[in-house]
């Protein structure tokens, strides 16, 4: 496999090399590497997030929702309609099945 380098990243990937312009370079790769992984020019860099990356922001994206509700509920409990706790706090309760 071939990677196609421009300003050190991976703009293509392909099985035989094509002339290009000069500014770009073509490279040997395995098959793991992806367009858009950066090439600092010996090893590739994926910039694909972790397993870590990953987990965080979900627990980000999760502690938001249960912020959300957690705000909803306080709304509702001082005596506030769903609509308008919905208003303040842009939470939509799921819907009972």
């Amino acid at each position: 496999m071939k990677a196609l380098i421009l300003n050190n990243k991976v703009v293509d990937i392909q099985e035989n090399q094509f002339d290009v312009s000069p500014e770009m370079t073509w490279v040997d790769c395995d098959s793991t590497v992806k367009t858009g992984y950066e090439y600092d020019g010996t090893n590739f860099i994926s910039n694909e997030p972790t397993a870590e990356e990953i987990a965080a922001a979900q627990a980000e994206q999760q502690a938001k929702e249960n912020a959300k509700a957690s705000g909803n509920q306080k709304l509702l409990d001082l005596g506030l309609t769903q609509a308008e706790a919905t208003a303040l706090t842009g939470y939509t309760p799921p819907t009972e099945v």
